[in-house]
C-alpha cells in the first residue's frame, strides 16, 4: 500500500512574500522549500548591480556573499542584465572576468563552482524570475544583511 506524501499542493500568495531591500535591488522571495530550494524576483534599477556573489562548494571569503555549492538561474522577465564570472573575485568586481549578456525572454543557468556579479545595463529597471537549489545540509551561506524588509 502506497503512503500519502507528507507535503501536499499548497498556493503562496503575495501576501506571504517576503520582500527585502538590498544595497543591490530589491529581492522578494515567493518559497522557500527545505532541502529543494528557493524562487523569488529580483528588481534592479538601470545602472545598478549587485556585489560578487559566490556558487562555490568551499567560501574562500573573496566574494562579498557566499550560498554554497548551489545551482541558480535567472530569467528575464523586463530589461537587460549584463553577468560577469569566474574564479577570482577581484577580476569579477572590476569587470575583468567572463562576461553574458541576458535579455528579457531569456534564462541563463549560473553552474556551482563560480564567482558572479551582476548588473542592469538596460536602460529600464529590470525584473527577473530567480531560483536557487538548496545547498548541501551543513552548509551555513554568508550573506549581507537587508537595509530593511518591506511587509
Amino acid at each position: 500500500m502506497e503512503r500519502e506524501p507528507k507535503t501536499k499542493p499548497k498556493v503562496i500568495g503575495i501576501a506571504d512574500w517576503k520582500t527585502r531591500v538590498l544595497r543591490d535591488g530589491t529581492d522578494t522571495v515567493m518559497l522557500h522549500v527545505e532541502d529543494v530550494g528557493t524562487i523569488g524576483l529580483y528588481f534592479m534599477a538601470p545602472g545598478q548591480e549587485t556585489i560578487v556573489f559566490s556558487t562555490e562548494p568551499e567560501d574562500d571569503g573573496t566574494a562579498d556573499e557566499w550560498y554554497g555549492g548551489i545551482h541558480e538561474f535567472y530569467y528575464i522577465l523586463v530589461g537587460e542584465f549584463t553577468v560577469w564570472w569566474g574564479k577570482d573575485a577581484s577580476k569579477v568586481r572590476s569587470k575583468n572576468a567572463e562576461k553574458l549578456t541576458i535579455k528579457e525572454g531569456e534564462c541563463v543557468h549560473y553552474p556551482q563552482g563560480w564567482k558572479y556579479m551582476v548588473k542592469n545595463t538596460g536602460k529600464v529597471p529590470g525584473t527577473f524570475f530567480w531560483g536557487a537549489s538548496a545547498a548541501p545540509k551543513g552548509t551555513k551561506p554568508r550573506e549581507n544583511e537587508p537595509i530593511r524588509e518591506i511587509k
